[in-house]
């Protein structure tokens, strides 16, 4: 989702807002202009701008944590506890409302029913699109297009064992045989998902479902050998993350 997509939201929703409340507080229309209570209104929803920033930032950085939704919600919370602050102090200063009869600090009872249902909502809204978009963006390509003698080819994901880095090029290692591709291992690093793919060496990925065995050496060295029978050694400063990674998914 995007912030000016968010921004659109709560424009719309400050609009709406106070063309409703303008509607519904007909007895006073003649004390009260309309673009005053829009005003007002886009005055009170706009600082939730601040507030999606707020909840990206958190799910872009600690989208992995098994305590991000407790912290989105946690944070979710606090945001409409400081739009309740906001609210009362920005209303009992501007509001087109303010010192008419039934009114208190500019508002009437019946707004709290709204801007409850409403925070509550766009909490709610932000914390499920946010997390669908990212992880949308952390899908790998449904598909890579791999060319071999002429012949193009379509491999998913699944389907590659390895990868190895050579010079510019990268050797993908697929159950289609080999194809080298003009990209470097890197590319492959950032866009595969690390549940499955994991670098063990600076210039070799493995997909960890094609892995038999881990073999150590006398020397401590570490080699992971796929089911097709390769051999690939895992550098020393991988050695105790993959070592780590495999204990976590067995039993």
């Amino acid at each position: 989702m995007k912030t000016k997509n968010f921004i659109g939201l709560i424009l719309f929703i400050a609009v709406l807002l106070g063309v409703l409340i303008y509607w519904r507080e007909y007895a006073t229309r003649d004390q009260v202009v309309l673009y005053q209570v829009v005003l007002w209104q886009l005055g009170i929803w706009v600082p939730w701008i601040l507030g999606f920033k707020i909840l990206d930032k958190i799910i872009k950085s600690a989208s992995e944590s098994k305590f991000t939704i407790p912290l989105l919600l946690g944070t979710g919370l606090l945001l409409i506890c400081l739009h309740f602050g906001w609210f009362f102090k920005f209303s009992s200063t501007y509001s087109p409302y303010l010192d008419l009869e039934g009114s208190k600090f500019g508002v009437y009872r019946y707004f709290f029913i709204f801007w409850t249902l409403v925070d509550i909502g766009l909490v709610w809204f932000i914390i499920d699109k946010l997390r669908a978009t990212e992880k949308e963006e952390l899908e790998p390509p449904l598909l890579f297009e791999l060319t071999r003698g002429g012949n193009k080819y379509f491999c998913e994901p699944s389907q590659i064992h390895l990868l190895a880095a050579e010079n510019y090029y990268t050797k993908l290692f697929t159950t289609e045989g080999v194809f080298v591709m003009r990209k470097p291992l890197k590319y492959f690093h950032d866009i595969l998902p690390l549940n499955t793919f994991r670098k063990i060496h600076r210039s070799t990925i493995i997909n960890v479902n094609y892995v038999s065995e881990l073999s150590r050496g006398n020397d401590h060295s570490l080699e992971v050998i796929m089911k097709d029978g390769t051999r690939r050694r895992v550098s020393r400063s991988f050695i105790k993350e993959i070592t780590l990674f495999f204990k976590d998914r067995t039993y």
